[in-house]
């Protein structure tokens, strides 16, 4: 069984076809999926979906993304308590520090994120991470919250920040990006390569981040695949034993029964 621990089927450019998507992700061998929230809006449309498709098992993750959070304020947490009573939200995310686009100002993003931090570790709940151009932040935020379970999505601190990742049994996860052939692409492999196997977990982040072949269409989740593939070539070992390892991992982080 394949998982895509990161993706937006209510998106705009998805929900419209979500039967039909989520049926080739099923024919496609994907078992599982995280549909991630980006605000509070968004959050509670994922959750209504975890119970609409059958042939595949949706799950959700609630949360504000950073180019989100000028939008919101201390009420977060109060909105989202009703949220994770559902059995199916697994994780608070996608949270974190975009300094890349700054949509919403720096001072905000960080307050935001805490706030959102204070909320997971309250609830012991993991955390989805988006973390773009802002590590060093992010990290020295994160370090105030040791005890938390974190996912980096789209993992792109590179070699420098692995360590101090790893110290925290944090784990990292890679998408379409890693078949690309591009400087970045290779630092990525470099990191898919050295990275202990125990701490991976794949994604597509679609409709986005396609991957080779896909590059420069829309993304899906049955296009997880060849992620699995490139990652699998990477750490020299079959398909079927990385979809094995993931699906332990994901068992592990997310603390699904099933």
């Amino acid at each position: 069984m394949l998982i895509d621990s990161h993706c937006h089927i209510n998106s705009e450019e998805m929900r419209l076809e979500a039967r039909t998507i989520l049926n080739r992700a099923s024919s496609a061998g994907v078992g599982k999926i995280i549909n991630v929230g980006c605000d509070f809006e968004d959050s509670c449309e994922a959750v209504a979906l975890v119970d609409s498709f059958p042939h595949v098992n949706l799950y959700a993750s609630v949360g504000i993304h950073p180019h989100e959070a000028k939008r919101y304020d201390e009420k977060i947490p109060d909105e989202f308590q009703r949220l994770i009573k559902n059995d199916k939200v697994v994780a608070i995310g996608e949270i974190g520090l975009d300094y890349h686009y700054d949509n919403s100002p720096r001072e905000i993003q960080q307050k935001i994120f805490e706030l959102q931090l204070d909320f997971a570790a309250k609830n012991n709940m993991p955390v989805i991470l988006h973390i773009r151009e802002a590590m060093e932040p992010a990290m020295k935020i994160l370090r105030e919250y040791p005890s938390l379970s974190l996912l980096f999505h789209c993992y792109s601190g590179g070699l420098e920040y692995l360590d101090e990742i790893l110290e925290r049994k944090a784990m990292c996860s890679f998408g379409g990006a890693v078949t690309w052939n591009t400087k970045g692409s290779e630092e990525l492999r470099e990191v898919v390569r050295k990275i202990p196997i125990e701490n991976i977990l794949l994604e597509t982040d679609s409709p986005y981040m396609s991957p080779v072949p896909f590059r420069g269409k829309r993304n899906e989740p049955a296009y997880v695949k060849y992620v699995y593939e490139a990652v699998a070539n990477e750490r020299e070992m079959s398909v079927d034993d990385l979809a094995n390892q993931i699906e332990i991992n994901a068992k592990n982080f997310f603390k699904w029964s099933d």
